[in-house]
C-alpha cells in the first residue's frame, strides 16, 4: 500500500489520493485552482517542536488528511453542496485568502470543537463538531501544525489508499468517534456525545441493535445529522465522495450489528494516539498514522 509523507504532497496529488482504487470510485477529487504554496510545505524536514510534531501525526489520526487533504491544500469535492463551496476548503495558510487566514490557534481549536453544518442535504460533506473526540492538547496540537504551515515532520505518514477492513477503520477515524468494534466492553469506548438524544456516538457491531447493510451504507456514504443539528453535537459525515466503492465493499462486513457482529473476530489492538491524555507527558506515543493490516 502507498504511503504518502505529510506535507511532501504536491498539489496535484489530491486529484488521486482518493481515487487511488481505480475508476469504480465514489470520488473524482480536483487540485486546488492555485499553484505551489509560496510559504510553508517545504520539500525538506524541518526542525519542528514536538507539539507540531504530535499535531502533524493527529492530522492524520484524526483523518482530517482524508477531507482537507495533505499539506492542508483542501480542494476535495463536496459537489452535492449546491449554493456553496464545492469544495472542502485549504487549511494551510498559503491557500487560503488573505482575509481568511488563521493567525491565532483559537481560531482553529473553535471549529474544531463546534463543527459546522453546512446543509442538511444527504450526501454533503459537513464538518463535524469533535469535542469529546479530540481532546484539548490534541486540538491545540493540530492548530500548532496548521499554523506552522504544514512543515514535513519525519516519520508522519499516512496510507492514501488503505485497502485491509481494519486499516480502513482506522484510517478514516472511525476508530476515533465509534471506539473499537467488538461490542461492548472493546477499547477504546465510542466518544461521548451529550448532546445528543443517545448520549454518545453508537456503538458498532451492536449486538443488541440489527442495522441492516444496506440502511449501514446510506448512513455511510450519505451522514447522519441528529435532528435538529447542534452546535457541539458530534454528527457523522458523508463519506460517499472520499471512500472508495472497493473501501465501502470492504468496511461494511467489519461493522455490521447483530447476530453477524457477534461472528466476527476480533480486530488487532487500536492504535495508542500522541496527547492521549491530554498531557505533554503522551507526546512521545507512537502515531497510528500507518497503522499494518493484521
Amino acid at each position: 500500500m502507498k504511503r504518502i509523507i505529510v506535507a511532501l504532497a504536491a498539489p496535484a496529488l489530491v486529484a488521486a489520493f482518493v481515487v487511488a482504487a481505480g475508476c469504480a470510485s465514489l470520488a473524482t477529487p480536483e487540485a486546488p485552482s492555485s499553484g505551489s504554496p509560496t510559504t510553508g510545505g517545504t520539500s525538506a524536514a524541518v526542525t519542528v517542536s514536538q507539539q507540531v510534531k504530535d499535531g502533524a501525526s493527529l492530522y492524520v489520526a484524526f483523518a482530517c488528511v482524508r477531507c482537507h487533504a495533505p499539506n492542508g491544500v483542501g480542494g476535495v469535492p463536496n459537489r452535492l453542496n449546491v449554493g456553496g463551496d464545492d469544495t472542502i476548503p485549504a487549511l494551510n495558510n498559503a491557500y487560503r485568502d488573505t482575509s481568511e487566514q488563521f493567525h491565532n490557534a483559537a481560531q482553529i481549536t473553535t471549529v474544531m470543537m463546534q463543527g459546522s453544518i453546512l446543509s442538511h442535504k444527504p450526501g454533503v460533506i459537513n464538518m463535524p463538531s469533535w469535542k469529546g473526540v479530540v481532546n484539548d492538547a490534541q486540538a491545540s496540537a493540530i492548530a500548532a501544525y496548521i499554523l506552522a504551515g504544514f512543515p514535513q515532520v519525519a516519520g508522519v505518514a499516512y496510507d492514501a489508499n488503505p485497502a485491509s477492513a481494519s486499516d480502513i477503520y482506522t484510517a478514516f477515524a472511525c476508530i476515533t468517534c465509534h471506539g473499537q468494534v467488538g461490542g461492548a466492553g472493546a477499547t477504546p469506548a465510542p466518544a461521548p456525545n451529550p448532546l445528543s438524544p443517545d448520549k454518545a456516538v453508537p456503538l458498532l457491531r451492536n449486538p443488541a441493535d440489527n442495522v441492516t447493510i444496506a440502511d449501514m451504507s446510506t448512513t455511510i456514504t450519505e451522514g447522519s445529522i441528529p435532528p435538529p443539528g447542534k452546535v457541539g453535537e458530534i454528527l457523522m459525515p458523508a463519506w460517499g465522495q472520499l471512500l472508495s466503492t472497493q473501501q465501502l465493499a470492504k468496511i461494511l462486513p467489519y461493522i455490521p450489528d447483530g447476530p453477524k457482529g457477534k461472528a466476527l473476530p476480533a480486530p488487532p489492538a487500536a492504535p495508542t494516539l500522541p496527547l492521549a491524555s491530554g498531557s505533554a507527558a503522551a507526546s512521545s506515543s507512537a502515531s497510528p498514522a500507518a497503522s499494518s493490516s493484521p
